[in-house]
Parts: C-alpha cells; structure tokens; sequence
C-alpha cells in the first residue's frame, strides 16, 4: 500500500502521557499550571503529552489517527499528527525571539514576566496510510485545526485569571524596532528634515525604541494603499539597506513605510499601519518619533 504523507516531518512515536480528565462537556486538559477544554466531539481524536518535555513545553497535542500511522508506516522522523503546544517563556527569550522570524509561534498571554506561546507547525502533519483515508479524513483534521486555532489560546487565559492577554505581531517593523531595542550590536539612526540626521545615544528619560517596539501592533497594508503625502521621520538601518518612514500629515500618524535598496539602487516599499495596544494611552508612533528627535536636539538625558 503507497505511503502518503502530507507533511515534512513524520514520526515514531511513544506512547503520550497524558493528564487529561473527563468533563461532562468535554475533556478538561490540566498540563504544568494552564487548562483548557478539548469539545466532546473531537476529545477521542487527539492524544495530549505533558510529561518528559522541554525548552519551557506545558503541553503538545497531536491527532491520534496521524500518531498511529506514522507507527504503522514505520516513520522514523517526528512530528506526524502534532497540532500544537504551549510553552512558557522568560521575558529575555521573548526579546530574542522577538528579533527574529517568529512564524509558527503566537504569544497570547503574560504572568510576572512569563510569557505564554501558542506553537503550531507550519506545514501540514495529517498522515494516512492511503490516499483514501486522506480524503475521507480531511474534514476532521480541518475541525482539529480550527478548534485548536481559534478557541484554545481564549480558553487558556480565560481559565487561568492570573493570566493577561498579549499580543506581539511579527511583521519586518517588529524584527527591526525589537533589533534596537533589545540588539546591542544592532546600528540605527534617525532623519527628519527638521533636525537632519541624529545618532541616538541616550539612555532618554523616555525610552521611546522599546515604546515602538512593545506598545504597538503592526498591519501590512494591500499593495494598491498609497503612502501619506508629506514630510516623514525615517529611522534608517543602513547595514541592512532598510529604513521605515513615520508619516507627520495629520490622520497619518499611525503609517510606516518599510523601504528597501538594493545594491543597484532600485527600492521596494510595503506600508503598514501600526495600532497601539492600549487604544487610549499614550502617542502614536509618528508621535513618539517626534518625540525622540526633541529628546535628542534638547539633550534630555536620563541621569
């Protein structure tokens, strides 16, 4: 019979751990200090592991059809089946990865400086030993997701009321805006025409780079959005041939554009529009920008 596969990775497994209970509703999953429901539906579909993990890991669920297939098939790599995991990180893990590519991971929750991951791959993991139970499969395995997807995370911070909701996105703003506020070896500067070129050296009475880059959330726009007209305050990250403009015009305080040069000279732009966390505290992003450029020409130094 042909081995079919839908993922980049397949396992052999052991047997999972699992401390998950019963509930009348459902099957209530308790795993290192968080819970969850799993509905009634889909509780005998999945296989829940809490023991033996790592790297800051509560808890991984998988498909149990998946699990049991990749046994049958003889896979020897894992992963088959897995729809997520949670994992619990420090606040200096969150700023390192934070400067990175964080695909497959969505930060949803913070308790005393401990963060809350929701892990998810980024490929499909559905495994059958045929074509035919693929098929006949597929609409439970797209129920798994989006139960997974759409209801746990909420479930996890409205069961654990220690819990605060956060978000962090992790579009090319975030990775630079967290490079300078966390990356010591990260080179930046700041333009505008009202003060010309400035070499941030601080420390401010405001620090305005971790304002940028923990107060906001960031959007891409469409291709077909225009950028605002108008003057701009750009903070420029010349290694890398990247900058990101900050709109003055009024009602467009909230745009970035992200540029990018190549060694030709030829540029390509995205825009952005970024929203603060706390809808009503504090500046816009152009507004802390402006900001910085005062607390640089002024010389208002933290002591």
């Amino acid at each position: 019979m042909k081995k079919i596969m839908i993922t980049a990775i397949a396992a052999t497994m052991a047997i999972l751990a699992s401390t998950a209970a019963m509930a009348d509703d459902g099957r209530k999953v308790e795993a290192n200090g968080v819970s969850f429901e799993i509905p009634a539906q889909l509780a005998d579909l999945v296989t829940v592991e809490t023991e033996g993990l790592s790297d800051g890991r509560l808890v991984n669920v998988y498909e149990t059809a998946s699990v049991e297939a990749a046994k049958a098939l003889g896979e020897e790599s894992d992963g088959a089946g897995w729809l997520f995991g949670i994992s619990r990180i420090s606040e200096d893990q969150l700023k390192e990865l934070r400067c990175g590519d964080m695909s497959g991971m969505e930060v949803f929750a913070e308790d005393d400086d401990m963060y809350y991951v929701y892990c998810h791959p980024t490929d499909v993991r559905m495994l059958r030993e045929s074509n035919e139970a693929m098929d006949a499969d597929m609409d439970q395995w797209t129920e798994l997701n989006q139960w997974a997807f759409e209801n746990v995370m909420e479930e996890i911070t409205g069961n654990n009321p220690e819990l605060e909701p956060e978000v962090f996105t992790n579009t090319s703003v975030d990775i630079y805006l967290a490079r300078a506020a966390y990356d010591p070896e990260t080179h930046f500067e700041i333009r505008s025409l009202q003060f010309g070129d400035q070499q941030p050296e601080g420390p401010y009475d405001d620090d305005f780079i971790e304002d940028l880059a923990e107060d906001f959330t960031f959007q891409m726009l469409d291709d077909d959005e225009e950028a605002p007209d108008g003057e701009y305050i750009v903070l420029a990250f010349e290694e890398d041939g990247v900058r990101f403009d900050f709109f003055l015009a009024d009602g467009k305080e909230d745009f970035v554009r992200e540029v990018h040069t190549l060694d030709d000279g030829e540029e390509f732009e995205t825009l952005y529009v970024s929203s603060r966390k706390d809808a009503d505290d504090g500046e816009s992003t152009t507004g802390i920008m402006q900001a910085w450029c005062d607390a640089i020409q002024n010389g208002d130094y933290d002591d």
